[in-house]
């Protein structure tokens, strides 16, 4: 299963690309400017966070919530290690709208990190999808990182590719931020036997683990973090960009993953480990047979899967998946699917208020084009290739 190079394009060509990106930025600015009550959410818990760090009432909910009410309406309660707060400290030293445009403009600049940085995709249309993507748009709306997450994978893939695995590890360590989204990396790094990247990789997390302790935290900061986690399963966007009335026990359903799949037909945690084992196999076989670029996508993809807590803006990681079927050989079936994803239908479907009905639509649209990518991917009879080879 070779990587398609996309060819050269007319002048035409990029002028009708620049029309779709820009009609794909005015779409986003304009739902945006509609649903305001959200904005600056995430961005204002990490801000409070990087200013109580260091006191030991980071996990403390009742400071947190004081500081974030300082700037916003809407708290968000911070569920991230120390670290993550100790980098985040810098910003702080700013005042807040000043950070906020810092932060922004490093949301943006991850999104063009990962257009540049990964391999084989067409860049003009990788610009059109980001553009076009709701998910995208809620990061940058409410200063959430999982761009960051999405640009550490796409230079963490570019360095596998080009034989850097030392620092190829370093870098996929960076991703502990969010180890929910990052579970099938170990799986994609043992198939590929980047023992070297694997290494690094668990020296970078126990970096970040012991910089959790130095933080001023005390010992006790996991107990105090699942403490505080198991006390929330929502977030100001389960139930819609700027809806507060979506009822909690139904935010699963939202979320664009297994998880979320499961939920609309009654299955418990144990039907969606068995599907998750299931895309485990799938991705380490992939992984073992198909080319970095193409294994990459899958295992990216299939970590939100199987993420257990996700929510539309991590939906983002799914760009690079969507241009996959344009890439290698795949069904027309599945290239119009594809299509339809980069659009925002499916993930405004998962938005809708008073309606279960869409919401089970483009939670199947968006969590079952992943299987089905997935199985797509796996029955292509193609000889394994050199963990090297690109």
């Amino acid at each position: 299963m070779e990587i398609e190079q996309p060819a050269r394009g007319s002048a035409f060509a990029k002028l009708t690309l620049i029309g779709l990106g820009l009609a794909g930025l005015a779409c986003n600015a304009t739902l945006a400017l509609l649903n305001t009550g959200s904005w600056n959410a995430d961005f204002n818990q990490y801000y409070a966070a990087g200013k109580l760090v260091g006191t030991g009432r980071l996990y403390d909910w009742d400071s947190i919530r004081a500081l974030e009410l300082e700037h916003t309406a809407r708290t968000v309660t911070f569920t991230r290690i120390p670290a993550f707060a100790l980098a985040f400290k810098p910003l702080t030293w700013l005042p807040w709208t000043a950070a906020r445009v810092i932060w922004c403009g490093i949301g943006m600049a991850a999104l063009a990190g990962f257009v540049w940085l990964w391999p084989g995709i067409h860049r003009g249309w990788a610009c059109v999808v980001v553009l076009w993507s709701i998910p995208v748009a809620v990061c940058l709306a409410t200063g959430q990182d999982s761009m960051l997450f999405l640009f550490f994978f796409a230079l963490g893939l570019r360095l596998l590719v080009d034989g850097r695995d030392w620092w190829a590890g370093f870098v996929f360590s960076l991703c502990i931020a969010k180890p929910h989204l990052a579970l099938l990396v170990p799986v994609l790094l043992i198939a590929q036997m980047r023992w070297k990247a694997i290494f690094s990789g668990a020296a970078g997390v126990m970096a970040s683990i012991g910089a959790c302790f130095l933080a001023g935290e005390g010992s006790d900061w996991p107990q105090r973090l699942m403490t505080l986690t198991s006390r929330i399963d929502g977030h100001p966007l389960a139930g819609g960009v700027a809806a507060a009335n979506f009822p909690p026990a139904e935010a699963p359903g939202r979320m664009p993953n297994l998880r979320g799949l499961v939920w609309f037909f009654g299955g418990g945690i144990w039907v969606e480990i068995a599907v998750g084992v299931i895309v485990v196999a799938a991705v380490w076989f992939i992984s073992r047979k198909r080319p970095l670029p193409v294994s990459g996508t899958i295992a990216l993809a299939g970590g939100l899967l199987l993420s257990h807590h996700a929510y539309l803006y991590d939906a983002l990681l799914l760009v690079p998946a969507l241009l996959l079927p344009f890439l290698i050989p795949a069904p027309e079936l599945l290239r119009k699917w594809a299509v339809v994803l980069a659009t925002p239908v499916a993930y405004l479907f998962t938005l809708a208020n008073g309606s279960l009905g869409f919401v089970l639509a483009g939670q199947a649209a968006i969590s079952g084009y992943v299987l089905v990518l997935i199985a797509v991917t796996l029955s292509r009879n193609t000889p394994a290739r050199s963990p090297a080879a690109t």
